[in-house]
């Protein structure tokens, strides 16, 4: 039977997200120790033994900024290392309190720090390590230190008594920042877990979907060889009559560009190369073939005189048709197709004025299967438009038209040669 995964916060966090925040911890104890040095030494004229104390603060410095390099790597923290960090501050913390009074120092309780943050970062049997550790040097400490020179016993003891009160802020505060901030680092790294299993239930879908598609377009490819072949021998018999005629050439005409689609799908399974053109002539043509698809949709179109070369990614004529047919499905009135090109991406607007969307509408369009209307529009074309999209490191935006309508924007990264 497999081992059960690891619970830790090491387990589901990177090792920035930990090592940073016991950096902080590290950087303000050590700040804190030698400011106490100075204020015990110079400020109270109580002499303390600076050459090893300062000694163990330049070692703790040195660490702190090893930890600050090691983190510019990125690397996966293991239990090992982050138990060895611990370890190092806690003896670091223990030589301190040794020189400075021992057992008798109010701030040696602040050993349980790094007691309290193994609690939550590192397997059960490192905790119990840590603290065997920890009691094993305030055990020492009971019996060997060096004690500070402090004359009046009244003043020792009040001096002792403002320690421990000081010490319960900065211990309670280390704590609370320590804890509040990996609780607000697995928020996050719980929303992006969300987002990621999302997404990769929408992918499985579209993948199905890919396959059913795939196996349809073999099958269809021989219904429709037989429609266009019909529709032509109709259109001849029927040349005398105007209206018959027209509705069979118009039949041959969606017979042939359903074949084309196919011939292009059948391209893409056998991994041939894009042709680059120029960017106005490929978005006049994929207007011209939206309009053999749709014949009865109109649409306005203000493009770009962009002679420079466009090698189209794959996908990106579908998924602009797919905005296109929904648009035209939303609204009767035509429908107004823009593009522009700035420094680093291809922009492309398409508008309607249907009836827009539903806040709720938005949130979800392009990550789960609806449709703003039944049967049809909004639906499995959004969601694969926004895949298709997201794939090649574009976007989609959906905002509201004034005076009606929706505003579908694409914006796809592209930066064109001179």
């Amino acid at each position: 039977m497999p081992p059960a995964p690891d619970s830790t916060l090491l387990s589901t966090l990177p090792a920035r997200a930990l090592l940073g925040r016991l950096l902080a911890v590290r950087i303000s104890l050590t700040g804190g120790w030698a400011a106490g040095i100075i204020w015990l030494h110079w400020g109270l004229g109580i002499r303390m033994p600076l050459a090893p104390m300062i000694a163990v603060l330049a070692l703790m410095t040195l660490f702190a900024l090893f930890t600050a390099w090691r983190l510019r790597l990125d690397a996966p923290a293991t239990q090992m290392e982050f138990l060895a960090h611990l370890l190092a501050d806690l003896t670091a913390f223990a030589v301190l309190v040794f020189f400075s009074g021992g057992a008798t120092n109010p701030f040696v309780s602040l050993m349980l720090v790094p007691l309290v943050i193994a609690a939550i970062s590192l397997r059960p049997r490192w905790v119990w390590l840590l603290a065997a550790v920890a009691g094993g040097y305030y055990a020492v400490l009971l019996f060997v230190y060096h004690p500070l020179a402090v004359a009046d016993p009244v003043a020792a003891s009040r001096m002792h008594l403002g320690g421990m009160w000081f010490n319960f802020l900065v211990s309670a505060g280390l704590i609370a920042f320590f804890v509040t901030r990996m609780q607000a680092a697995l928020r996050v790294r719980d929303l992006e877990l969300s987002s990621m299993r999302e997404k990769q239930l929408r992918d499985e879908r579209i993948v199905a979907l890919g396959t059913q598609a795939a196996l349809a377009a073999h099958e269809l490819a021989t219904p429709l060889a037989t429609i266009q072949t019909t529709a032509h021998e109709l259109a001849g018999e029927f040349a005398n009559d105007p209206d018959i005629g027209a509705d069979c050439r118009l039949l041959e005409k969606q017979a042939q560009a359903c074949k084309a689609i196919l011939t292009r799908l059948a391209a893409r399974a056998q991994d041939g190369a894009p042709v680059a053109q120029p960017l106005d002539a490929w978005l006049n043509s994929v207007i011209e073939r939206w309009q053999v698809l749709r014949p009865g949709a109109q649409i306005t179109a203000k493009l770009p005189s962009d002679p420079r070369d466009f090698l189209p990614p794959d996908g990106l004529e579908q998924a602009i048709m797919n905005v296109l047919n929904n648009a035209a499905d939303a609204a009767p009135a035509p429908v107004e197709f823009g593009a522009a090109v700035d420094a680093t991406a291809l922009v492309i607007e398409i508008t309607d004025r249907g009836p827009g969307f539903t806040p709720e509408q938005k949130a979800q369009a392009g990550r789960v299967l609806f449709s703003g209307k039944p049967g049809r529009g909004w639906g499995m074309g959004l969601a694969l438009t926004h895949a298709t999209l997201e794939r090649l490191g574009g976007s989609l935006t959906l905002t509201e038209r004034d005076g009606g309508g929706t505003r579908v924007r694409i914006r796809l990264p592209w930066s064109p040669s001179q």
